[in-house]
């Protein structure tokens, strides 16, 4: 590893998969988080609409979605749920990954600079 990888500031897609992984309240998290991608008609109807790669892919747009409501709502959530989450959170990294990395920089716009160092061919 390079020691430019040592200074990369930001969530990479392989520390989010290994926090998907061992994290059960991470994963109820970021599928909160892809809802929130989901355009306002993607929500409302469950779909996806627009292939724009934010919030969650068509064969997961229906569960996902009537899952993230659920667990905004604070509703529990059954075995047969949990299950779908555990296969849908992990799919979605790169995505996370960029989420992640945009609000770091809208928290500390200092990390614009850094992140112009990194091309998005570098990131893991």
């Amino acid at each position: 590893m390079s020691n430019a990888a040592n200074l990369y500031p930001f969530v990479t897609k392989s520390s989010l998969k290994a926090r998907l992984a061992s994290e059960p309240l991470f994963r109820h998290q970021t599928m909160v988080i892809l809802l929130a991608l989901q355009t306002q008609h993607e929500q409302d109807t469950s779909t996806t609409l627009n292939k724009n790669r934010q919030g969650f892919m068509s064969s997961h747009a229906v569960h996902g979605t009537r899952i993230a409501k659920a667990i905004k709502a604070g509703e529990p959530i059954s075995a047969e749920d949990e299950d779908r989450i555990d296969a849908i959170a992990p799919r979605y990294t790169r995505q996370l990954a960029v989420y992640f990395r945009a609000k770091a920089i809208a928290e500390n716009p200092a990390l614009q600079a850094v992140a112009k160092m990194f091309s998005a061919s570098t990131e893991e």
